[in-house]
This record gives C-alpha cells, structure tokens and sequence, in this order.
C-alpha cells in the first residue's frame, strides 16, 4: 500500500504546543520552536529510515546554524566568531573551526548525482544513444552487452560504477518508463529534462526555507490567509499508483505553468530606482509518496467545511 499525497502553498492547521493549546505564548521564540519541532517530526524518519544517527544530524545543524548566522553579519566583512558564538550558544573555537569550511554533507551522495548527470547528458548527446537530441529507447543490457544499452551507455560515461545502480536510480526517480519490450524509454514530460545539468533547479534550501517560512506565518498570525495549505491525502493500490501519479505530475505542471506565465507578467517587474528593497513571493507544490506497512489502518480524508458567513 502507499499513501499519495499533494502539497501546495496556502493551510496547516495551527501548530499546537505539547500542551495543545497555546500555553506557551504568542512569542516568535516559542512559535519558532513549534515549527522546529513540526520539522523535525517530518525529518526524523527520513533520518532513521537512511542511517543517519542522531549526533551526524545535530553536528550538521551545527554547522547550518553557525553559517547562517555569519550570514546575517555585513558583507565582505571577516565573520565575528565572538558574536556568533553568542547568538548560537556554541563555543569560539567551535565556530572558528566549522567557519573554515561549508557544513559538510556525505560527499558520496553528492558524487552519486553526479555520476546520474553524466550519464543522462550522454544519454541525450550522444549520437549514438540519441537522435537529434532525443534520447533512443534502449535495452538494460548486461556485463555481456556489446551494442547500444543502458548497461554500455553508463559504462562510457560513468566508468568504474556497477550498471544497474544507475537503472535502479532512474526507475526509482521517474526518470525513465519500462516498456512491454523491457526497454527502457526517458519520459516526454517537460520537466524530464530538469535531470540534466544543462537546465536549472531552484536550490533545495530556498524551497525549504520558504516552506518553514510559510508555516511560521501561519502559525504567528493565526487570523490572517494561510499560506500554507494541504490538498489531499489518500491511500491507493500499489497497482493504482502508475495512474495517480500520471495525473498529479500532469495537474501540477499544468497549473504550474499557468502561475509561471502570470508571474513573470511585466507588471510585477521591480523598477529599481524606485525602489531599495523587494520581497521574495512564490509557490511551490510537490508530491509524496510513502510505503505503508501491512495492516495499517485507513486514513480518513476530512472535507474542509465552509465557513459561515
């Protein structure tokens, strides 16, 4: 079973202390917190799921928090280990040491994107593995295969890595659709492309910090629009999930796409000698999938009522 749902800017509910009420006040400390806490609830199975022990996660914030802050200081300036060190809680030497280098991740992560980028930019360059800039229909292959596949195609462009983790990674990311013949063939869809490093993705660290931003409003003004709002939740059939799937990507790009065109009016173009200041707005949508274990109950799908005038 899996559990499918769709997320778009604008309602969370209102983010409860553990109290569940607002006992602990309307301060921006305590409702920060709040939010904090609501985070780290989504994060920590992803952490525990992954291997990821709890000291790496609380070094990595480390690392963040102290960067962040040395961010808020002038440009061009030297960072003020002193200042940081009080705004963070965390020892001088501590800050002077993580200030030296960018929070550190798992390096291999990133190397893997990187080998998945090779082969997808050969995919589609490649003479011999696309047509005109159309990437070819190709076998998996195998340690025996001679001719066009996936299998020679990874082997040019990411030697050294074992074939079918690359296919794997794109089976699992929708990258590609098996077909009837057992080939494998890269999707139409417009936003396939956004795989390569030819085109542009908006940095993972913008859309979450504008999410938390969205849910700290939220819960800061209370009586105001949300910002942030949850379309649906459901759970489907393993053999229903091909076609769920389709149809959200295909809704979201559509709906996308209008919003991009109205953004990008010229009516909003910011006029500079006007103005020394701006606001950053936007809207961002994603799908979720999660694996559900065997007897796990239905959840239940809450219409929204309408509120009485």
């Amino acid at each position: 079973m899996r559990i499918l749902k769709t997320f778009y800017s604008r309602s969370l509910a209102r983010i409860p202390d553990d109290k569940g009420g607002e006992s602990m006040g309307n301060s921006s400390k305590a409702t920060a917190l709040r939010v904090a806490k609501a985070t780290f609830e989504g994060l920590a199975p992803l952490l525990i799921q992954h291997g990821i022990r709890s000291p790496e996660a609380e070094a990595l914030l480390r690392a963040v928090c102290i960067h962040a802050a040395a961010k808020t200081q002038d440009r061009g300036r030297r960072p003020n280990v002193s200042r940081i060190s009080v705004k963070t809680g965390v020892d001088r030497h501590t800050v002077a040491a993580l200030l030296k280098e960018p929070p550190n991740t798992d390096k291999g992560a990133t190397a893997r994107r990187d080998v998945l980028s090779r082969v997808i930019d050969g995919w589609f360059s490649d003479p011999e593995y696309s047509d005109k800039g159309n990437p070819r229909d190709l076998d998996i292959g195998d340690p025996n295969s001679k001719g066009r596949s996936v299998w020679t195609l990874i082997q040019r462009y990411a030697p050294g890595v074992w074939p079918r983790l690359i296919v794997d990674e794109l089976i699992r990311v929708d990258y590609v659709d098996t077909l009837t013949n057992g080939r494998l063939r890269w999707r139409r869809a417009p936003s396939a492309k956004l795989a390569s490093k030819r085109s542009t993705r908006e940095n993972s660290s913008e859309l979450m910090r504008g999410a938390v931003h969205a849910l700290f409003n939220d819960a800061t003004r209370p009586d105001t629009r949300r910002a942030w709002r949850t379309a649906q939740s459901i759970e489907i059939g393993a053999q229903d999930l091909p076609l769920v799937r389709k149809m959200l990507r295909e809704r979201l790009n559509t709906m996308f796409a209008w919003i991009t065109d109205e953004l990008n009016s010229a009516r909003w173009r910011r006029d500079n000698a006007k103005a020394n200041t701006g606001v950053r707005v936007g809207l961002s949508g994603f799908t979720f999938e999660e694996t559900l274990p065997k007897g796990a109950p239905n959840e239940i799908v809450k219409k929204p009522h309408r509120a009485k005038r």
